[in-house]
């Protein structure tokens, strides 16, 4: 069950991976920009979303793909907006992404 109110570590956390959501993240990344202990944010981010930091990330990046991928479908490759928003790994991608929108990136980016 997802919790309305954010404690302030899962905030901080938050906000430092929108700033670096491009980059490789790790969790003592996290544990920097909150002060709490990487057990402490793998509970909270559990407690409050259900998912483990790494999760979180992974369905950050799927999600702003996905908008990307809608709004540039014409002027940016589906390759270089994967890239972009962090997912070094294309195979991967595309299996995830299909997995959470249910439609391949590629094709997303064909459709009118």
């Amino acid at each position: 069950m997802v919790q309305a109110t954010p404690h302030k570590a899962i905030e901080l956390a938050q906000e430092y991976i929108r700033l670096h959501l491009s980059e490789k993240i790790t969790m003592s990344d996290l544990r920097n920009a909150s002060g709490y202990s990487e057990r402490s944010l793998q509970l909270l981010f559990k407690k409050h979303f259900d998912k483990t930091p790494f999760e979180y990330i992974e369905e950050e990046r799927l999600v702003l793909a996905f908008d990307l991928i809608k709004r540039h479908k014409s002027t940016k490759k589906t390759t270089e907006i994967a890239l972009n928003v962090g997912c070094k790994h294309l195979g991967r991608f595309s299996v995830k992404f299909k997995a959470r929108f249910g439609i391949h990136p590629s094709v997303l980016a064909k459709a009118a």
